[in-house]
């Protein structure tokens, strides 16, 4: 086992939960000592806060009315990186196929769709999110007010993208290795796989999962505590 497996593999992704836990933890206590201010009537009160807050954060009405371009491809790029964490959950954890199976699905039925759906869902994933970067890159409005961190944090996520759609299309990699190996860190006894891609992207995502409690990529739980106090009845 070569040492930069045994790092990235059987060291790192240790320190990335503990550093994402304290991080979310630090993250939470902060919004959560956030002044109160009193209660404005900004917004009708027609619907209630709950429903307003989820409506926000899983369809973005705010941003369809200000720019329904980006809205289309901020929306889909959210969409399916939620899709494709559900299909990172399936393949470690096994329960996603053990439903679909209990269904009535075969394995070899499972493994087709997962494909299917898999490689549709990375290549669309890619075309966002670089379609993202060169607005960012060639807006004059957006690039002034977007930061190295901004543009770190997008380069990082196409970066995953990338070398998960090079997995998929071109150095292949065998996803019940993946299931092996998360099962195995659970023990204190990894069983890293020996590819160079693999390798690759799963450093990138445990430097991804470090850096989300301290970034702006935190959005998707800030959102919560922002539409909660603006659309409050």
């Amino acid at each position: 086992m070569s040492t930069f497996a045994f790092i990235v593999g059987g060291i790192l992704p240790g320190i990335a939960v503990v550093i994402f836990i304290v991080g979310m933890v630090y993250r939470l206590s902060v919004w959560l000592k956030i002044p109160q201010p009193g209660r404005m009537t900004l917004f009708p009160a027609s619907e209630g806060t709950t429903k307003a807050v989820v409506a926000e954060a899983l369809f973005f009405p705010s941003l369809f009315r200000g720019d329904r371009v980006l809205w289309t491809f901020a929306w889909v790029f959210h969409a399916t990186l939620a899709l494709v964490a559900l299909g990172h959950i399936r393949v470690i954890t096994g329960f996603v196929d053990r439903v679909l199976m209990a269904m009535g699905m075969s394995a070899e039925g499972i493994a087709t769709m997962s494909g299917t759906v898999g490689g549709i869902a990375g290549v669309i994933l890619f075309a966002t999110g670089t379609l993202l970067l060169i607005r960012r890159l060639t807006m004059q409005r957006v690039r002034e007010i977007s930061g190295l961190p901004d543009f770190f944090a997008l380069l990082l996520l196409i970066a995953i993208i990338f070398t998960g759609d090079m997995m998929r299309f071109g150095a292949h990699f065998e996803l019940e290795q993946t299931r092996i190996w998360a099962r195995s860190l659970v023990t204190f006894s990894p069983q890293i796989p020996q590819h160079g891609m693999f390798l690759t992207h799963a450093l990138l995502a445990l430097l991804l999962i470090m850096y989300i409690p301290f970034s702006k990529i935190l959005h998707f739980g800030g959102i919560f505590f922002t539409q909660s106090l603006i659309k409050r009845r």
